[in-house]
């Protein structure tokens, strides 16, 4: 998720995560302790089923169906796609500041009044701006404009913002806080456009080249020091990725309902295209990726944990996933354990220029993990051509073939 001296024309992640851009480099890395206790796996179950109820107001997700509140209709997750009008998936209907409903989080704020209110009048692209609040802090339906934004205090929660600026190969926002920071219905978009260059709205996301010019975009949002995100229902695009902190045993990272869609600069070598991108050293979990929409042109991951250290106790469950280089990385050497990967749609509408799984690495029940009920989507006229209509509704298993039966290693 960095910069990019120069792309080498290979599949492997040692190769393309290089980089000249010694200030985005240095906030990739955090300084972490990783003598951490790996024993929170009910933790991490129980606080996912709170998000996830949290966030179901309007629908009732089933398995692999939704079900509209005082409604007979029943959509499948295999049949659905973002953009498409049943809503199944997170898109421009249900996620960002325009579609924040009353009561967001539980905060007892009303629903999106309509308009935002700027930050401060003199906000400008060109310029930093320094965001400096109360710890537990609540903001609210606020615009915020910058080259860069600078977020201070602890334990924030911001619901219903937009954050946009054009800041290539740096971070838009970067985020100083000590332990948790939150971000719902908000919205993260370059300031030069209205909709990602390419997309409608009937598309999970463009699927032409380059999406949003370099010189239009921006390149990140990271945490600075040891906050752990909680991301709800958050449209985010025209960048190159999101790099938080995958999370401790006593504070998972949340990814829910997130769309996140339309990377930067697709046809050149600048960015490392990720979707949600913590910790490239390893080292990192417990994390909660749970009913989020992962759909652009790429070249590297819409998961991409990255690096050599262990990832642990990481769920990536019910999401819709198209596009990117590899759709998933848990590690590239494998040393993973208890990784859940299961209800997911892969989708072919998105060309893909590798494959579903980086490696093939996968440890199965041997280390713990969970690889279960993961369906190919595919259509006529879809991008991805490794699968075929005769592919759609077969289980996906991590070597990348389709099967007529569930994947049970």
């Amino acid at each position: 998720m960095r910069a990019w001296a120069q792309l080498v024309p290979t599949v492997s992640e040692d190769d393309i995560k290089t980089s000249d851009h010694q200030d985005t480099q240095n906030h990739r890395r955090l300084p972490l302790s990783r003598a951490l206790a790996r024993t929170c796996l009910s933790a991490v179950v129980a606080l996912s089923l709170v998000f996830v109820a949290a966030a179901l107001s309007t629908s009732v997700v089933t398995g692999a169906e939704l079900r509209t509140r005082g409604s007979e209709e029943v959509v499948n997750a295999i049949d659905a796609r973002p953009n498409d009008g049943s809503g199944y998936w997170p898109d421009f209907s249900n996620t960002g500041y325009a579609n924040t409903p009353a009561n967001a989080g539980g905060l007892g704020l009303g629903a999106y009044p309509g308009k935002l209110t700027d930050y401060a009048p003199d906000m400008s692209a060109d310029e930093p701006l320094r965001l400096e609040f109360p710890d537990n802090s609540v903001i609210s339906f606020t615009r915020f404009l910058a080259v860069k934004v600078m977020i201070y205090g602890d334990n924030l929660t911001f619901v219903g913002c937009l954050f946009e600026g054009t800041n290539p190969n740096d971070n838009l926002v970067q985020i100083y806080s000590d332990n948790n920071i939150k971000f719902l219905y908000s919205t993260f978009k370059p300031s030069s456009y209205a909709m990602p260059p390419g997309n409608d709205g009937t598309v999970s996301s463009s699927h032409t080249k380059p999406g949003t010019p370099f010189e239009k975009s921006w390149q990140l949002a990271t945490t600075m020091k040891e906050a752990v995100a909680v991301m709800d229902h958050n449209d985010i695009w025209g960048n190159a990725g999101m790099i938080m902190v995958t999370g401790f045993p006593d504070r998972p990272s949340t990814w829910t309902n997130n769309y996140i869609h339309d990377m930067a600069d697709t046809s050149h070598d600048e960015y490392h295209h990720d979707g949600i991108g913590p910790q490239s050293e390893g080292d990192g979990g417990p994390m909660i990726v749970h009913h989020n929409t992962l759909a652009s042109l790429g070249n590297t991951n819409a998961l991409a944990l990255q690096g050599d250290g262990v990832y642990d106790h990481i769920s990536f469950t019910n999401n819709y996933v198209s596009g990117w280089g590899y759709a998933i990385s848990v590690g590239v050497v494998d040393n993973a354990t208890n990784i859940t990967v299961t209800d997911n749609v892969f989708s072919a509408e998105l060309e893909q220029l590798y494959g579903f799984l980086y490696g093939n690495i996968w440890g199965g029940s041997a280390r713990g993990s969970t690889w279960r009920r993961n369906l190919i989507q595919a259509r006529t006229g879809d991008d991805n051509r490794t699968y075929t209509t005769a592919d759609h509704g077969r289980y996906l298993w991590p070597s990348g073939e389709t099967h007529a039966t569930d994947y049970t290693g």
